[in-house]
């Protein structure tokens, strides 16, 4: 059983299985110009399909082994939290997951074999790059705050992080997480979030930003 199964955090609606089309369509509009990809993929097509697999893929490991919380069942908003010892990503768990859904490998088939293996090669590139970053554990991995595109600007996001953080701090635990826009930067720093770290990949165009807040 992952460590964050049961949270609960007061105010929030916790995502279901149930729920993960609705999730994954706000991240679609909310990430539709998600940095990491721009470079990787210039084409609009390609692009939207890398995005969907990613989501798909990692959206189910965070909801089976940590935890998604929106504002309420209409899923405008969503966070993913994982426990930093649950992100063991292992091909077993991910398939146990669902990771490899029907809708995921659908998507995945709209993508040529160069484009499958150059968005493996950009999230490798990834990890690799993060290795070098000075993490604290344990800690409360943030994945993928996202609001709908027709949402945004209306506070829903600060409304959302305002009850994890308050949520981390009941806790005791930091809560890690990376970006990679100046806007996001000044967002979460707003929260108290303090920047750790900074990668960046020259083969990918991008730079992520590490900040942690908590401490």
């Amino acid at each position: 059983m992952s460590i964050m199964k049961k949270a609960k955090i007061p105010g929030l609606y916790r995502l279901h299985r149930a729920d993960r089309n609705k999730v994954n369509l706000t991240y679609l509009s909310a990430f539709r110009n998600y940095p990491k990809l721009m470079t990787a993929f210039p084409g609009e097509r390609e692009r939207l399909f890398a995005l969907e697999a990613t989501l798909r893929y990692y959206t189910a490991y965070d909801m089976t082994y940590g935890a998604a919380f929106s504002l309420d069942e209409n899923v405008h908003e969503a966070v993913m939290l994982v426990h930093s010892d649950d992100m063991n990503y292992t091909l077993a768990r991910h398939i146990a997951a669902g990771s490899y859904c029907r809708e995921y490998r659908k998507v995945m088939r709209l993508l040529s074999k160069k484009d499958r293996a150059l968005r493996i090669a950009l999230f490798e590139e990834l990890d690799r790059l993060e290795a070098g970053v000075d993490i604290p554990r344990p800690h409360i991995y943030l994945d993928f705050l996202g609001v709908d595109e027709k949402y945004q600007h209306q506070g829903r996001g600060r409304r959302l992080m305002t009850e994890v953080c308050r949520y981390a701090d009941n806790k005791e635990l930091p809560i890690m997480l990376f970006t990679n826009t100046k806007d996001d930067i000044r967002f979460y720093e707003s929260l108290g979030f303090k920047i750790i770290g900074k990668t960046a990949s020259q083969k990918f165009g991008f730079t992520n930003t590490y900040l942690l807040y908590g401490i």
